[in-house]
């Protein structure tokens, strides 16, 4: 699980190409769903327009990054009519009041807490302002994600939770058909770095490739072995090695 705070301004990374595709500005949320179907990418330069990154094309989110399979993943706002459609909703939930299903206002929401394998939002933060009073509201007690107010059931307060293990099965469940994309959400770097692993292999080395006490690990012209990035990771050099070579 993952706050909107810990997502947004994080880099999205191309695994194949190893660059970086631009930090993430907001989520996209789908009220009907409730949940976040797309990212907001900053635009390639300052006069262009922004992209777009399918919650379905992140092969994990991380403390440092967010890492895609590859770069064509990351789209023109205007390629995607859906995408469009939904942010013309411009629902944002945090910094929303709070409504009980009879009327009644209540707080606000100052967070909301997504499921990085399937962009579910499971709780949104609810704060009732100066009594103190605060706590997630399960996603199960929300009945419309709307543009200027998330309303809930009236007992929702009644039904907070404090942490993520107090929320409903549902909302922390891991899916079996999910597998291969938990475990690159579980450690996504790590999963970044086997994927260029095995990108490397079979590449040509474009510049000598040296440890800090002179020992070569590559040689220019030479083609990219598992033991040569072996050496790399043990010499803390295999992002040297990656930015080093060509097909």
């Amino acid at each position: 699980m993952k706050l909107k705070s810990q997502i947004v301004g994080l880099p999205v990374i191309s695994i194949v190409e190893v660059a970086s595709l631009g930090k993430v500005e907001d989520l996209v949320i789908n009220p009907d769903t409730g949940s976040v179907d797309y990212l907001v990418v900053e635009p390639e330069q300052w006069y262009k327009e922004r992209r777009l990154l399918a919650m379905q094309d992140v092969a994990g989110i991380g403390e440092d990054a967010i890492t895609t399979e590859t770069g064509t993943n990351v789209v023109s706002v205007s390629s995607q009519p859906a995408a469009i459609e939904l942010l013309q909703k411009n629902i944002k939930i945090v910094g929303c009041p709070v409504m009980t299903k009879k009327g009644r206002l209540q707080g606000t929401v100052d967070e909301i807490l997504v499921d990085e394998q399937t962009g579910k939002i499971a709780a949104c933060h609810w704060t009732a302002g100066d009594n103190g009073n605060n706590g997630l509201i399960p996603a199960n007690l929300v009945i419309t994600y709307g543009k200027e107010m998330l309303v809930v059931a009236e007992d929702f307060a009644a039904n907070l939770v404090q942490d993520m293990a107090g929320l409903p099965t549902a909302a922390v469940r891991q899916p079996a058909e999910e597998k291969v994309k938990l475990q690159a959400s579980q450690d996504p770097l790590q999963f970044f770095e086997d994927k260029q692993k095995q990108y490397l292999i079979g590449r040509i080395v474009t510049t000598d490739i040296l440890s800090d006490e002179g020992e070569i690990i590559a040689e220019q012209g030479q083609r990219v072995t598992q033991d040569m990035v072996d050496r790399a990771v043990a010499a803390d050099k295999f992002v040297e090695l990656t930015l080093n070579t060509r097909e």
